[in-house]
């Protein structure tokens, strides 16, 4: 199964190069415009959940510069820079909001940081497939979301599978992805 992966997830990579740089026939373009083949900038809304009703945000993904067009890490997983940008979003005194990325099963997660100010967020999530999603903490220097998850919102090619509905992210209904 592994080594079906790595074929199928290099074959994947060959047509997003090929896409990118003008060089795929009409017939391939379905593959090349897969989820996770990313030739310009992506802007991905972040919706709320039922604990910041009328929240809003974006994420926009970018591929980090590389003379192959596309990046990975050593493990082979796309490199994604990313900028989270929250809109709107009622925040109650005293709270901070720290933006999260973790895998679709949530095995894994990372904190990207709390959002200053600006509502603004840079970083860079090297998975092929994730979820972003803001949570509202009493402090901004939690190891690991304790508080309520106001705003979430899926990578591209995380949208093929998703956890809304699931562990934490119960009150998300997984048909507002699709």
């Amino acid at each position: 199964m592994k080594t079906h992966r790595t074929v199928l997830a290099a074959s994947l990579l060959a047509a997003c190069a090929a896409a990118s740089l003008g060089a795929v026939s009409n017939s391939d373009r379905t593959l090349a415009s897969a989820p996770g083949c990313l030739v310009g900038p992506e802007v991905v809304p972040m919706r709320p959940t039922q604990s910041a009703p009328g929240g809003r945000g974006t994420m926009t993904l970018s591929q980090p510069g590389s003379p192959f067009e596309i990046t990975v890490d050593a493990g082979g997983h796309h490199m994604y820079d990313i900028v989270v940008q929250i809109d709107r979003l009622r925040r109650r005194s005293g709270a901070s909001y720290v933006v999260w990325v973790a895998t679709p099963e949530l095995d894994e997660f990372e904190r990207l940081g709390a959002l200053g100010d600006s509502s603004r967020l840079t970083g860079r999530v090297a998975w092929n497939q994730f979820m972003v999603f803001v949570s509202e903490e009493a402090s901004p220097d939690v190891e690991r979301w304790l508080g309520p998850i106001v705003l979430t919102g899926l990578s591209p090619s995380g949208r093929l599978h998703t956890m809304a509905g699931h562990g934490p992210f119960e009150d998300v209904s997984c048909q507002q992805y699709y």
